[in-house]
């Protein structure tokens, strides 16, 4: 026994700490798959959509468990104060009475009672028959709903993961030119001190300067605002704490490694369709629910239980107790209501056509829009190729050009010039990036959803 707990124990513990694994995250270094896979458990989103399925499954279950016979006991107890009275013939009681002579009876006693089992069964309702279809179509489209979610989710995710890839690399990149015009700036001061250049020029390096420390906090904090739209997009609470402790281990290269290398497979049917054809068919379950409306219902009911009638409160007396019992087969053929269900089955009619007429335009909708990024996807990829090389070759110029400013070849403009070129080349090469991966998920959320 004790063994067997040890093991229960053990077990217990591997179960939980693999479910705290499950819950954390290295922000510190974090991978896009893991920041997908995390947000997939966290999400309010998600997790919202996913109750709402929860929520179809219990009420199908509920809705299901109405077609049962509904049982119930009833009871009461009356104290009649006063006990009314009808008249009835008095021949019934004295046969010799004159025919029109009357006499009142008391039908009750100063205390009555019951107690017993009732039956309620719809055999045939057409109000209830289709319920229990409806809802099981209806938890298909919640959970074909869960699963577009989900494929949202994961676009967003990618996309705030993009976000802040690029802003980082851009911040870095202005941040270093920053930097270099700051120690500039700081030499031309001296130089103006000693008159060796004039003050335009010392004031000119001050508005570089300037002007660059103005692109490094709009830099700044367009990176901050795409951490934070990451950590939400995760699942995760914000604080100053974890925005400073973020950092992404995948850069854009590798980015669009993993995007390009991934093969994109186009679903014939997206979940987007799928869920279009499920309201179609629930259109046509309404409707043919609806006619049924013109059927009669069968009901059937019943009691099995007992009466106490007596001048005093006396329950236990056996005496004073009398049985009461039925079964009933009830009938009801609808006559005016048929008029309403006939224009209720041509609303439905209409809605039906409606939903395949959304079905229509979906499918158009998503062939077009399919066909125009798949070819917008191969111009960006050549875009960002041709934009990478002129980056690569601009960073060799402008190491060229410093070693001729070293050298004393060139002057400080001409190597402030190839830096600027080479600030517009990763400017260029940035937005290519950004074309390129933002189409591929673009596309990837177009043939999945």
């Amino acid at each position: 026994m004790k063994k067997a707990y040890s093991h229960f124990l053990i077990l217990m513990l591997f179960v939980s700490s693999a479910f705290s694994q499950e819950k954390t995250i290295n922000l510190g270094a974090l991978a896009l798959e893991d920041a997908v896979e995390y947000s997939l458990i966290h999400s309010s989103a998600v997790n919202v959509q996913r109750l709402k399925e929860q929520q179809a499954e219990y009420k199908l279950s509920q809705t299901k468990l109405d077609y049962l016979p509904n049982i119930y006991a009833t009871s009461d107890l009356r104290r009649n104060i006063i006990i009314p009275s009808t008249p009835i013939p008095a021949s019934m009681i004295n046969p010799s009475a004159p025919e029109d002579e009357l006499m009142y009876m008391r039908f009750n006693t100063p205390w009555s009672s019951g107690a017993g089992l009732n039956l309620a069964f719809d055999i045939f309702n057409p109000e209830t028959i289709g319920r229990k279809s409806e809802q099981e179509k209806q938890l298909k489209i919640n959970q074909l709903d869960s699963r577009i979610a989900e494929n949202d989710l994961r676009a967003n995710v990618s996309q705030a993961y993009i976000d802040c890839a690029i802003a980082q690399v851009q911040l870095d990149a202005i941040a270093a030119d920053t930097t270099y015009y700051a120690e500039l700036f700081n030499e031309a001061k001296t130089l103006y001190t000693r008159e060796n250049i004039s003050l335009a020029d010392k004031n000119n390096a001050e508005m570089t300067y300037n002007a660059s420390l103005t692109r490094f906090h709009q830099a700044k904090n367009i990176l901050h605002n795409a951490k934070i739209n990451l950590l939400l997009n995760l699942g995760e609470e914000l604080s100053e704490e974890k925005l400073k402790q973020l950092r992404l281990s995948d850069d854009i290269q590798l980015l669009y490694t993993k995007m390009t290398s991934d093969r994109l497979i186009n679903h014939e049917n997206s979940l987007s369709q799928n869920r279009q054809a499920e309201l179609i068919s629930l259109s046509e379950i309404k409707t043919k629910n609806a006619l049924l409306k013109y059927a009669p219902s069968l009901s059937l009911s019943g009691y099995y239980g007992a009466n106490y009638f007596g001048k005093e409160l006396k329950l236990g007396n056996a005496d004073k107790w009398f049985g009461n019992s039925f079964v009933a087969l009830s009938l009801r053929i609808p006559i005016s209501q048929s008029l309403s269900t006939a224009k209720e089955v041509s609303q439905l009619r209409m809605q039906e056509q409606i939903e395949r007429e959304n079905l229509r335009d979906l499918q158009n909708n998503r062939v077009g829009e399919l066909s125009r990024e798949l070819t917008q996807l191969e111009t960006y990829k050549n875009n960002f190729q041709l934009k990478q090389a002129n980056l690569k070759l601009m960073t060799e110029n402008v190491a060229a050009k410093q070693l001729q400013l070293q050298k004393g070849y060139i002057l400080e403009s001409e190597f402030s010039s190839e830096k600027l070129r080479e600030q517009n080349a990763l400017q260029e090469y940035l937005q290519a990036a950004y074309d390129v991966l933002s189409t591929h998920i673009r596309i990837e959320k177009l043939m999945k959803n």
